[in-house]
């Protein structure tokens, strides 16, 4: 059996009021109508959440690897573009070892 989460709402009086009357007068459940809302707002916004998950995991790894010291300072970074050495994120060899670099 799935389980099951409750959800709260507080609405003012007039939107409860507006709310409760459409519902009885096309025959809807009110817990069945916010029920579908839900359902069609988890169809038309799953893929930009699965997005953000995904881009959140890309910042955790992020700061994994700033905790273990594999970065560079902006001063170097600034250095490095005027210098020519980093080009683009194609570089990746180059990003490694300067990481290793830094954290000795």
């Amino acid at each position: 059996m799935k389980e099951i989460k409750n959800i709260s709402l507080r609405l003012s009086a007039e939107e409860y009021f507006a709310f409760d009357t459409i519902c009885k007068e096309k025959g809807y459940s009110k817990t069945g109508k916010i029920r579908e809302f839900i359902h069609n707002l988890i169809k038309e916004e799953l893929e930009s959440a699965k997005t953000s998950a995904e881009e959140w995991e890309d910042i955790k790894t992020g700061i994994r690897e700033i905790e273990r010291g594999e970065y560079v300072s902006l001063k170097e970074l600034k250095r490095d573009l005027r210098t020519g050495k980093v080009a683009d994120n194609k570089d990746l060899e180059y990003s490694a070892k300067k990481h290793k670099s830094i954290k000795t």
